[in-house]
């Protein structure tokens, strides 16, 4: 099953026992309210920034986060 990033970011919210402020605050973001649309997939076109931060924050890959792999840790290789 392909996950969806609302699916991924709302499964690291919940396991995390932090706030919508904490993480808006954490994230720089302007609201909490932004972190529930961006959980609820109400906002959908997440910039590769936001989305790096949200994974560097919650230390798993972006790959994951987007529903690329499961994963968790996933590192993309160079040559």
């Amino acid at each position: 099953m392909k996950y969806t990033f609302h699916e991924r970011f709302s499964e690291l919210i919940k396991n995390s026992n932090l706030t919508y402020e904490e993480i808006a605050h954490e994230l720089g973001l302007k609201s909490k309210g932004t972190v529930a649309k961006y959980a609820s997939g109400q906002i959908q076109n997440i910039g590769p920034v936001m989305i790096d931060k949200i994974a560097n924050f919650f230390n798993v890959s972006p790959i994951w986060l987007l529903g690329y792999t499961d994963d968790r840790h996933y590192k993309i290789k160079k040559n």
